[in-house]
C-alpha cells in the first residue's frame, strides 16, 4: 500500500534501532558525502570531524574530511553520521540539518553546481539512475523527468526503507534547487513498501 509522506512527516517517525542500521546490507562512495568533515569543523570547531568518527567507530583512512570516489563505506556511515551531528549540535531536530547539508552538498563541487545550473533540472534529473548507480552498490533508481517535473524511483535495497535516508534524499533534491536557483512547487515522497522509495518533484 503506498503512503504519501513530506520530509515533516518522516522526520516525526521513530528511528531505527542502531543495530537494524548497522546491519543494513550495501557501500556508498565517499564522494556521495562530500566535504562533510569541513562543514563540521566550520561549524563546531577542529574537533567535530574526530568526534563523529569516534561515535561511528570509524578512523580518518576509512571515513577522512572529504572523501572520494576512492572511499567506499557502509552505506549506514552516511544514516548514522547525520544521527551524530543532529544530536551533538542540532538538539536532536533532523529538519535543522538540512542548512548543513545543502553546505555540503553544494560548496567544495564548484564545477558540478556550475554545470547543474548550466543543464537545468531537468538534465541532471535525467542523470539520477547513473548517478545512484555510480555511487551505491544496492538497489536501483530508475528516473522520469520533463520540463518541470521529475520521479525518482528508488527500488529494491533495506536502505530505502530507513526514514533518515528517505529525509536525506529529499532534502538533497531541495538544496539542490536551491543552488540552482530554481522555486521547487512540489516535493513529496510515497512509501511503497519497505525496500521501495519514491520522490515526486515539479517546479516552475
Amino acid at each position: 500500500m503506498t503512503r504519501k509522506v513530506t520530509i515533516e512527516e518522516l522526520a516525526a517517525e521513530p528511528r531505527w534501532s542502531e543495530d537494524r542500521i548497522r546491519g543494513l546490507a550495501g557501500r556508498v562512495r565517499g564522494n556521495a558525502l562530500r566535504s562533510w568533515g569541513l562543514h563540521v569543523a566550520r561549524h563546531w570547531g577542529p574537533r567535530a570531524p574526530d568526534l563523529v568518527r569516534s561515535r561511528l567507530g570509524l578512523g580518518a583512512d576509512a571515513l577522512p574530511d572529504v572523501p572520494t570516489k576512492r572511499h567506499w563505506l557502509p552505506v549506514w556511515a552516511q544514516i548514522k553520521l547525520a544521527h551524530v551531528i543532529v544530536d551533538e549540535w542540532l538538539d536532536g531536530d533532523i529538519l535543522a540539518f538540512e542548512k548543513v547539508f545543502g553546505e555540503t552538498a553544494g560548496t567544495g563541487d564548484k564545477v558540478i553546481r556550475w554545470v547543474a545550473a548550466k543543464l537545468g533540472p531537468t538534465a541532471v534529473l535525467k542523470r539520477a539512475d547513473s548517478y545512484h548507480e555510480s555511487v551505491c552498490d544496492v538497489g536501483k533508481c530508475l528516473t522520469t523527468a520533463n520540463a518541470t517535473s521529475a520521479r525518482l524511483d528508488f527500488r529494491g535495497a533495506d536502505v530505502f526503507g530507513n526514514p533518515t535516508w528517505r529525509i536525506l534524499n529529499m532534502m538533497g533534491m531541495s538544496t539542490m534547487f536551491d543552488f540552482m536557483k530554481r522555486d521547487m512547487g512540489v516535493l513529496v515522497g510515497y512509501d511503497e513498501g519497505p525496500r521501495d522509495f519514491v520522490i515526486e518533484m515539479a517546479w516552475k
